[in-house]
């Protein structure tokens, strides 16, 4: 009797690669990607290490509830990462784990735990690590990406009308933002905490109805100072505010010691240009309130609109100065 010639293993990589290994016995994936192969065995550490060091592609391996404690998957000799992107490492248990530059792009981390493990310098863009557990876990130079899987998801699932999809995943996005804000908060990653927490709020107001007085809020707030993280929406809505008003002091007239500063259709350009910095300049001095009395407005409009600067201005100072003092005494 013949014996049954073993089958290849289906699965393919992202560079178009087909797997080494042979198929498990009546299916059509090897026992490393097939999610239906149980990985709870004691030795499946062992074995995965043996396949890393061998200098093998991880990638696509199905290790759910895999109990990995105090792996290494850190780079071998040649200095390349291990990789082991587009997994399933959904609830394993990854305590105390060594995986420096670690390649986990577009894996599923889903409420795994990395208590104690070394995931400095690794890839984790588009990974989906809601729930992931990170006490006591190393963060330096991970990458994360621009955005997490459940945002993207969210905007795409938008995008289709499945509202309801979508406002779960700007839910689950808004947990990812909070857990990934919190741990780099408690390592001292300040500016990437702040990331994460704008993010999170972000998050929060997708969720909200639109043109609704919350969202409306939360909307300005964030357009203003990036709610409390962006001090460069605070200079930009400054810059704008002096630019602007300064068109509009150009546009309708002030009163300067050689009389009326404003734009004439009959003067050159250069002679206009003028007139418009000098309008410029007061709109400096009347954002920051200053107010030399050089230059004066004279309408009850420009009067008016000078008023509206004065109070915008220290408003805008205000809070320059509160998100900047936020972020310095972190």
């Amino acid at each position: 009797m013949t014996p049954a010639t073993q089958q290849a293993c289906h699965f393919v990589s992202s560079e178009g690669k087909s797997c080494r290994h042979t198929a498990e016995p009546g299916g059509e994936l090897c026992f490393w990607h097939d999610p239906k192969a149980p990985k709870a065995g004691p030795d499946i550490k062992l074995r995965l290490e043996t396949e890393a060091k061998a200098g093998h592609s991880l990638e696509g391996y199905q290790l759910q509830y895999a109990d990995l404690r105090n792996i290494w998957l850190t780079p071998n000799a040649d200095g390349r990462p291990i990789r082991l992107s587009h997994a399933d490492l959904s609830r394993c248990n990854l305590q105390g784990g060594h995986l420096f530059n670690l390649d986990l792009r577009g894996s599923t981390l889903l409420k795994a735990d990395l208590s104690g493990a070394n995931l400095n310098r690794a890839s984790l863009e588009h990974a989906n690590v809601l729930g992931v557990i990170l006490e006591g876990t190393k963060l330096e130079q991970v990458s994360w990406g621009h955005r997490v899987r459940q945002e993207d998801g969210a905007h795409h699932a938008h995008r289709r009308g499945q509202s309801g999809e979508a406002y779960q995943l700007y839910g689950e996005a808004e947990e990812v933002y909070r857990t990934l804000s919190k741990a780099c908060d408690e390592r001292g990653y300040f500016d990437l905490a702040g990331d994460f927490l704008h993010r999170e709020l972000v998050m929060r107001r997708m969720q909200m109805r639109r043109w609704t007085r919350a969202w409306l809020w939360s909307k300005l707030v964030d357009m203003l100072c990036g709610y409390g993280e962006r001090t460069d929406r605070v200079i930009g809505f400054s810059l704008t505010v002096i630019l602007g008003w300064a068109l509009l002091y150009f546009l309708f007239g002030v009163v300067g010691p050689e009389g009326e500063i404003a734009y004439n259709s009959d003067k050159a350009f250069m002679e206009n240009l003028g007139a418009y910095l000098k309008c410029v300049y007061y709109s400096v001095i009347t954002f920051t309130t200053a107010g030399f009395g050089d230059i004066l407005p004279v309408t009850p409009l420009t009067r008016t609109l000078a008023a509206m600067e004065a109070f915008t201005g220290a408003f805008a100072i205000s809070l320059f100065v509160v998100v900047f003092v936020r972020k310095m005494t972190r």
